[in-house]
């Protein structure tokens, strides 16, 4: 199983188009039990985000990055950590609540869908973090910026659930937003970041 560059492309286009087509745009996404493996190997695509908030957090933590990003191997491998437990938080803690619902194609959709615009989220948020990285805005800038752009993967977040559970799970999108602003917050927290 590999990911070609063009379900790649697919695959972050419709996870973006979800905000925009809602529901309309889920076939764009590869919803087969293939597609649901691929979107977990898609995670390597997080990696240049990766960089960029790491360099980020070496320099809130008082680290130079003229010295190297790996100088502080905890602290990289903290950062990778919480990003990928900040996309599979959300599709766990789902899991624990309605085991049912995990046994159904549409959370199989959900899972992909999530992976897939977790990945658009990490890359929205390695934005502020570059522009801060490289001395581009002061830190209360960078929190203003960071802001702006979490602003919008949440919005991805909410047009995830909506587009995926629809009309007949109406009140889950929102909770799951909240739930993932929350456990985003809780990582960050377990791991000493920020």
């Amino acid at each position: 199983m590999r990911l070609a560059a063009d379900d790649i492309a697919r695959s972050l286009r419709g996870s973006w188009h979800l905000m925009t087509h809602g529901a309309e745009a889920l076939p764009e996404l590869d919803l087969t039990r293939d597609g649901f493996w691929r979107s977990f190997l898609a995670f390597a695509l997080m990696l240049p985000a990766t960089i960029a908030i790491l360099a980020a957090v070496r320099l809130i933590a008082g680290l130079p990055n003229s010295a190297g990003l790996f100088t502080a191997p905890a602290l990289a491998l903290s950062v990778l950590a919480a990003l990928a437990l900040a996309i599979l938080a959300v599709p766990t803690l789902l899991v624990a609540l309605r085991p049912r619902l995990a046994q159904t194609p549409r959370f199989t959709s959900f899972v992909i869908a999530w992976n897939w615009a977790g990945i658009v989220s990490a890359s929205l948020m390695a934005v502020p973090a570059t522009v801060f990285a490289i001395g581009w805005a002061p830190p209360a800038l960078a929190v203003v910026q960071s802001v702006f752009f979490a602003a919008i993967v949440m919005r991805l977040r909410y047009c995830v659930a909506q587009a995926v559970f629809g009309p007949e799970l109406r009140g889950i999108a929102l909770p799951l937003v909240a739930a993932s602003l929350m456990l985003d917050y809780g990582v960050t927290r377990l791991f000493g970041l920020f």
